[in-house]
């Protein structure tokens, strides 16, 4: 089997739904043996190493070398010295794909203003061009320096220097709706056919220029999606304070996301008062109210912050939507104990 070297892996990912680890595009299974490489011993990679150094990696020892968003963290004096390792570790039939940010498009939105606004969602929350030219602000705030930006590419440079490192053959592709850069470098003089059948496996393809609208806004409805999940697994599992900024996160994209002011608000009831939780848990009954928990937590927080006068209003009007009437008949009933006990 054939073994591929993922420099910069980070952290093991596994699908969630079959638990078999996350794998690039082309990098299947059944047919790629995969061999992990970062700076960071805390991901627990089979090898610790740099780009510019892994001679932890034997000479001619891999058929392929994936690296996604790593070569912009180096000074740009560093780059063909890490391209010569790459070269070194790969076969003689090896390749190189590699992944970038894309600062031409990047360029783009900062020469129209956007420079702190979002230019996507990702995981770890919204991207602006700012964080794709000098780096992610949030865990570079957090001390955690290998995040920054030193240098960066458009194609025809990102090409031209792999050209110019001795990689025999190169192709690649721009994306501008994600921001990021292609590429897939040979060591070896192949045919084109060869080259493009390779291409057409290992990068992406682009998206149909005729749906770029459409598509942008799926692609930003399912980043909101993938961060409202890591949130509310964040905040099942006691971690308030990460579940916390990934919901602020998600509401300064969409203010009334009903999920997120949910998240929040049970947060905020716990860690303030049911009183400061009231504002998010009013929003996510307004802005879905078929959702019967978002009534009971509301009318709960009503009830812990001494707001009783409204309460039969907010039941009826509840039964209107998404609130059940046996429901609605037992938090009458804590309401009247509450009442009783004054």
């Amino acid at each position: 089997m054939k073994t591929f070297l993922h420099v910069g892996c980070g952290p093991l990912y596994r699908d969630p739904v079959t638990q078999q680890p996350s794998r690039p595009q082309g990098f299947d299974l059944n047919s790629w043996n995969e061999l992990r490489l970062d700076i960071n011993p805390a991901v627990n990679p089979d090898v610790v190493g740099t780009m510019t150094d892994m001679s932890a990696v034997p000479s001619g020892s891999v058929d392929a070398i994936f690296s996604s968003h790593n070569i912009e963290h180096l000074y740009p004096h560093e780059v063909p010295i890490a391209l010569a390792e790459f070269k070194r570790v790969l076969r003689p039939d090896g390749f190189v794909v590699i992944t970038c940010p894309d600062l031409q498009s990047v360029c783009a939105l900062v020469a129209q203003g956007k420079l702190t606004e979002p230019a996507y969602i990702s995981a770890a929350g919204p991207i602006a061009p700012l964080d794709i030219l000098y780096g992610h602000r949030p865990p570079m705030s957090q001390g955690n320096l290998y995040m920054s930006h030193r240098c960066g590419f458009i194609l025809n440079v990102l090409l031209g220097t792999l050209e110019s490192s001795g990689f025999a053959k190169v192709v690649g592709t721009c994306r501008p709706d994600y921001f990021d850069l292609w590429a897939l470098a040979c060591v070896s003089d192949i045919g084109d056919d060869q080259l493009l059948s390779l291409a057409r496996q290992y990068l992406p393809e682009q998206p149909a220029a005729t749906d770029q609208s459409e598509q942008a806004t799926q692609d930003m409805q399912q980043a909101i999606q993938d961060v409202l999940t890591l949130a509310q697994s964040h905040q099942q599992n006691g971690n308030l304070a990460e579940a916390q900024t990934l919901y602020l996160e998600i509401l300064n994209i969409e203010p009334r996301h009903a999920e997120a002011n949910y998240g929040l608000g049970l947060i905020e009831a716990n860690l303030k008062s049911a009183a400061d939780a009231l504002p998010r848990l009013e929003i996510a009954v307004e802005s879905n109210p078929a959702v019967e928990q978002y009534w009971v937590s509301y009318v709960d927080a009503l009830m812990l912050s001494g707001i009783t006068h409204s309460i039969s209003d907010v039941l009826t009007l509840g039964q209107q939507h998404g609130l059940q009437p046996e429901t609605a008949q037992v938090l009458a009933n804590e309401l009247a104990e509450l009442l009783k006990s004054k």
